[in-house]
């Protein structure tokens, strides 16, 4: 065995990386805002503690070493040369209200070295529902260190100014010294700009802010979601005077949302007093009536990651789903929490990584608001937990939220809240890029109105055979992962989960049965290893099979020099010739070939097949996993591959985003995305027109945002006086006789317009050109349908005659079929 490994360190240390892997796996606001209310008091124990305590352990910054399980998703959006130069700086945030503790969770979840946090105002009542850092005892005792939770990596420390009451004003001295020489840029000038300006002078000469019109009133008040998505922006840019990455702002930026509150302003001052509560702050913007709704509403949010917790965040700032007034809010995520998740998903901490996500992130947003109900959940939201989330469910929600990763998922949930008639909330992000989506009943198009064009998928030949680009080699490793250490295994298990007996299986082999898998199954087990020495003969036949024998295979059957019919070379671009690796190793082994009857009985009769024998464990690839070997595997795989087709190789980083699939992400976009979309949220509980909702996309690196009025629904015309929309239901009761005859009639008699084909989910009820059709118009619905024990309505689909013959059917909304009248109190999908 030494002598062995003394030669692997001749070896090209890729293929020693392949070697080895195959070997493992077999063997197992900047400032201070003047016009919104910043109250958080210092952090005094954090003063105490980090200026006497001893020094702090090496940070990031110190190793230079970057903690890819934690930044892994944030690597890819900014780059491992921004990221180390992000770890080595310091940041000064002066002000700790709504929009600078967004600041403050952001810089810190993002890595940089120090953050220093002042403010010189004293935590109020009012504070509890505009920080989600402070808590009902800090109202009297100072903040504890939730900053400093947030990154283990970043020193978080306290400044604090002194009673300077009885200096003089500055006059004039002091050295200086220039490091930048300024820049001077000149803009047209916004009225809110001036706006602005006005009320920081008010400020400044009155040390209040004025008490008319609606704009002085909200000042004095804060949006918490607004301040959520100015402070992902801010902090983006925080991150770019750091880093040099990405092109900063030139100019002010000013995102207003002045649609929420113009509905509102002829409302009696009183709905916005003051009351003594965490809701003082909100409640001087939207007002009291308003603040109701958000109590009393019920939402339901899908998925529980980065932008769940943002949005949980949101909710329980707004007072949204408040147990007192009967609100609730409803949460499932199956997914437990990773540490690579604790740089975006600010709720979680490293005690809570292999943790369901939901219960805790339920748990971290009832610390913020104790008042909140909040119902949580494991479930995937698919087909197969309709029982779970059937209509009934969604019938008491007011709300439905969606924070997924994946379009599919996004499509069922669309669905569900379309065919029941409920607002939908989606939001997404990638890198630096976001997009909001706001979907309301009767007014706009769903999320499934439009569809992006399919993911290309990479041709079976070109991955066999032709790879071109890098992406096609980490595809084949990946592809060989799941062949080798997956879908083999479990072909494995299955088959002696049925044929319990290897002696069983060689008589009806012998016997001249044909037996499914038979072949590939033993060939397993007579090559299955029993000792190390085992895998590494294993390893070094995969390395001769995949990269030596494949190419030359390849080579024999079309030479460097073939051409095709019309006289082109064989071997031009996009193919490229591969070239055979040779490992240099002196005695390469040999595979012998055997039947699989053979082998089978000499298994038998060696006493190789025991219980123990018949099973094996399979591997699901993990890319966050960095001891498990499975990177290290694909890696390795595909710089042979990338190599043997004179193909760019990437790092392993670059190839765990593309064989993991992952999408770049980073804090700043996602809480900006959750807050644009909580403040669509209000308008959905006020009952907005549509031309106030607002569709947004930003890319935080230009940077740029672009916000839209949502798409308005459109009508199908049936006739010239009957159409419908994706929102429209038609509803008919029946009764126990009630047939399909009578069903026709009764939607020609409802809705002037007689059906041509009725179908029920994939059976087609009644279609006049199948045979025997005609003969259903006799038979009772509950007969055609036969509804399950429970079911109180089914809905239909319908088409109708066109009024040109020869035209086809035209297409008419669902029809909800109540199996009795009386069912509809008590709905059951």
């Amino acid at each position: 065995m030494p002598d062995i490994l003394r030669k692997f360190a001749a070896v090209n240390s890729v293929a020693v990386n392949f070697w080895t892997e195959c070997l493992r796996l077999c063997f197992s606001g900047l400032l201070s805002s003047t016009v919104n209310r910043c109250s958080l008091s210092l952090l005094h124990n954090l003063t105490e503690e980090h200026l006497n305590t001893p020094s702090p352990p090496p940070t990031m910054a110190d190793s230079m070493d970057i903690d890819d399980s934690l930044y892994s998703r944030q690597r890819y959006v900014l780059g491992d040369s921004a990221m180390q130069q992000m770890a080595q700086s310091a940041v000064f945030l002066s002000g700790m209200g709504a929009l600078g503790v967004e600041i403050a969770k952001n810089i810190v979840l993002a890595g940089v070295k120090a953050v220093t946090l002042h403010d010189c105002k004293r935590c109020e009542v009012w504070d509890l529902g505009t920080n989600f850092f402070i808590r009902e005892e800090d109202v009297v005792e100072a903040v504890h260190s939730r900053v400093a939770e947030l990154n283990p990596y970043v020193q978080v420390n306290v400044f604090a100014i002194g009673d300077t009451s009885s200096f003089r004003p500055f006059a004039h001295g002091g050295i200086f010294r220039l490091v930048k020489t300024p820049k001077t840029f000149k803009f047209v000038p916004l009225q809110l700009h001036t706006i602005m300006l006005a009320l920081d002078a008010f400020l400044e000469q009155h040390a209040r802010l004025p008490n008319i019109g609606c704009v002085s009133r909200c000042a004095r008040g804060c949006l918490s979601p607004l301040a959520a998505a100015v402070g992902g922006i801010a902090s983006q840019e925080v991150l770019k005077a750091l880093t040099g990455k990405f092109s900063p702002l030139q100019q002010w930026f000013y995102l207003d949302v002045v649609e929420v509150v113009q509905p509102l302003q002829y409302l009696p001052a009183e709905e916005f007093a003051p009351r003594g509560d965490r809701y003082d702050a909100l409640r001087a913007c939207i007002g009291e009536s308003m603040c109701l709704k958000l109590h009393k509403f019920r939402v339901f949010m899908v998925g529980c990651g980065a932008i769940g917790c943002e949005m949980l965040k949101n909710l329980a700032l707004l007072g949204v789903g408040l147990s007192r007034y009967s609100g609730e809010i409803c949460v499932t995520d199956p997914d437990l929490i990773e540490k690579s998740n604790l740089n975006r998903q600010f709720l979680f901490r490293p005690q809570h990584i292999q943790k369901p996500k939901s219960t805790t992130a339920a748990a971290a947003t009832l610390e913020i608001n104790p008042e909140m109900q909040i119902d949580a959940h494991l479930n995937k939201v698919c087909p197969a937990t309709e029982d779970i989330y059937s209509d009934a469910f969604f019938s008491h929600l007011n709300l439905v939220v969606t924070a997924l990763d994946n379009v599919e998922a996004r499509r069922y949930v669309d669905s569900r809240s379309v065919s029941n008639q409920k607002a939908l909330l989606d939001s997404g992000t990638m890198g630096t890029k976001g997009h909001t989506e706001i979907i309301v009943p009767f007014l706009t198009e769903s999320y499934n109105s439009h569809r992006d064009p399919p993911e290309e998928e990479i041709p079976f030949c070109t991955l066999k055979s032709f790879p071109a680009v890098i992406e096609h080699t980490i595809q084949w490793a990946r592809d060989k992962f799941e062949s080798a250490f997956s879908h083999k295994p479990s072909m494995y298990n299955m088959f002696w989960q049925s044929h319990s007996s290897a002696q069983d299986v060689l008589q009806r082999m012998m016997a001249g049965e044909s037996m499914e898998g038979a072949f590939q199954v033993i060939k397993l087990l007579s090559r299955r290893p029993t000792h190390l020495d085992h895998c590494l003969a294993l390893a070094r036949l995969k390395f001769d099979k995949y990269f030596k024998r494949k190419a030359l295979q390849l080579l024999h059957s079309f030479p460097l020099d073939t051409r095709l019919k019309d006289g082109s070379l064989f071997w031009q671009s996009p193919k490229r010739p591969p070239s055979p690796i040779e490992f240099d190793l002196n005695d390469p082994l040999s595979e012998e070939e055997r039947e699989a009857i053979s082998q089978l009985q000499e298994a038998i009769n060696s006493n190789f097949v025991t219980p123990e024998r018949l099973c094996m464990t399979p591997l699901f690839f993990e890319k966050d996993d960095d001891t498990n070997g499975h990177m290290d595997f694909v890696a390795s795989a595909s710089a042979l591959r990338a190599q043997m087709y004179a193909i760019e190789a990437v790092d392993r980083l670059q190839t765990k985003r593309i064989a993991g699939k992952i999408i770049p992400a980073i804090a700043t976009s996602t809480a900006a995305v959750a807050g644009l979309v909580s403040l669509e949220l209000i308008k959905v509980a006020g009952g907005y027109g549509f031309e106030l909702f607002k569709n947004c996309f930003f890319n935080l690196a230009i940077p740029v945002m672009v916000l839209t009025e949502t798409a308005q629904v459109k009508r199908t015309q049936i006739r010239d006086d009957i159409s419908f929309s994706i929102w429209d239901r038609w509803t008919i009761f029946g009764h126990e006789d009630f047939t399909l005859s009578d069903f026709m009639s009764a939607v020609r008699e409802e809705y002037g317009i007689e059906p041509t084909m009725v179908v029920h989910g994939v059976k087609m009820l009644y279609v006049p050109v199948m045979p025997g059709h005609n003969k259903r118009l006799k038979l009772t619905m509950h007969k055609l349908i036969k509804p399950s024990a429970g079911r109180k309505y089914v809905d239909l689909t319908v088409s109708f005659a066109p009024e040109v013959d020869g035209d086809e059917d035209l297409p008419g909304p669902p029809v909800r079929y109540y199996f009795s009248r009386e069912s509809k109190s008590g709905e059951k999908a």
